[in-house]
């Protein structure tokens, strides 16, 4: 690699670099409500529209774009998408750019340049894994106070502020944002479908969903309620049952998944001329293409097997 390659690589790099510290520092500290945010973050009147509100997009780009800011947003970094995609290009340009100068090989670069955007994307998808799974876990304990509060009498509005002001964790700043959005003169469903929305879970979909009909229709909210948090409890020892009872077969299955990529990562920066070949040879580039292709499907077909979001 000459020294043209390298200067525009590093140049590259450190734009990115710069671009991305310099828009992760204005999300944590001057970006307006409206967001999933800090709580410290003053209130405004004008709230920024986020791909929450936004109508589901027919075509496959538009699913992209709004897949890939829900991945961010619903993870709680404390950065918006454009910020990550620059850290995400900032890495696979200096993971690539350092195993290709190191190996002198573009096809090393290449390969090294896509696991440096794998690997920002799973730990992001891990962060809102997490985060859905906390999020799960403080419901019951949330609609328990919602049934509290409505059996001594006090309205569903009070309900949902006093869950604001008086719970925990990362439930309360959601329900802070429904108080928000009430007090601004929102209507009560709408405010239900955008709490259903940001929250992407059987349970939350089911206590707004209630919530929604009984403010329509009446009736014994807190038997309700009560009811749905035993049901909760009970969604969430059977999930963790099921999860004890197939871990092994989980394991195996990702060893199973991963040892072919990993393999053939080894090799190729240990001992290359081994899988030179497949390079060299139209038959071999062939296989190697479709090897690429169903290691791809498999490994989707896996990871939405192994998906605990339900």
């Amino acid at each position: 690699m000459d020294i043209a390659t390298v200067s525009i690589i590093v140049f590259v790099s450190l734009m990115l670099a710069g671009l991305a510290v310099g828009m992760w520092v204005r999300d944590l500290f001057f970006a307006g409500a409206g967001g999933t945010g800090s709580a410290s973050i003053p209130r405004r009147l004008r709230r920024i529209p986020s791909v929450f509100d936004a109508v589901p997009a027919k075509d496959l780009s538009g699913r992209i774009d709004q897949g890939f800011e829900r991945l961010v947003l619903e993870s709680g970094a404390a950065m918006t998408s454009t910020t990550f995609f620059l850290a995400l290009m900032l890495s696979a340009i200096v993971l690539g750019g350092v195993l290709g100068f190191i190996q002198d090989d573009p096809f090393v670069g290449v390969a090294g340049a896509i696991v440096g955007m794998v690997i920002p994307l799973g730990y992001v998808s891990l962060l809102r894994i997490r985060r859905m799974r906390s999020i799960r876990e403080e419901l019951p304990v949330v609609i328990d106070m919602l049934a509290r509060t409505t059996r001594a009498g006090q309205s569903i509005d009070q309900a949902i502020e006093l869950c604001a002001t008086e719970s925990s964790g990362l439930l309360a700043a959601e329900f802070r944002q429904c108080c928000r959005q009430l007090e601004m003169g929102r209507s009560f469903d709408g405010v239900m479908n955008s709490l259903s929305a940001r929250v992407r879970i059987v349970e939350m979909q089911l206590l707004t969903t209630t919530l929604v009909v009984q403010r329509g229709s009446g009736g014994n909210l807190s038997e309700t309620l009560e009811r749905m948090s035993n049901v909760v409890r009970n969604r969430m020892m059977a999930h963790r049952q099921m999860m004890a009872a197939t871990g092994a077969g989980r394991t195996s299955t990702m060893l199973v998944a991963t040892i072919g990529p990993l393999a053939f990562l080894f090799l190729m920066l240990v001992h290359r001329p081994h899988l030179q070949l497949m390079f060299d040879e139209p038959l071999g580039r062939m296989l190697l293409f479709a090897a690429l292709l169903l290691e791809i499907v498999g490994l989707a077909w896996v990871f939405k097997l192994l998906r605990d979001d339900d």
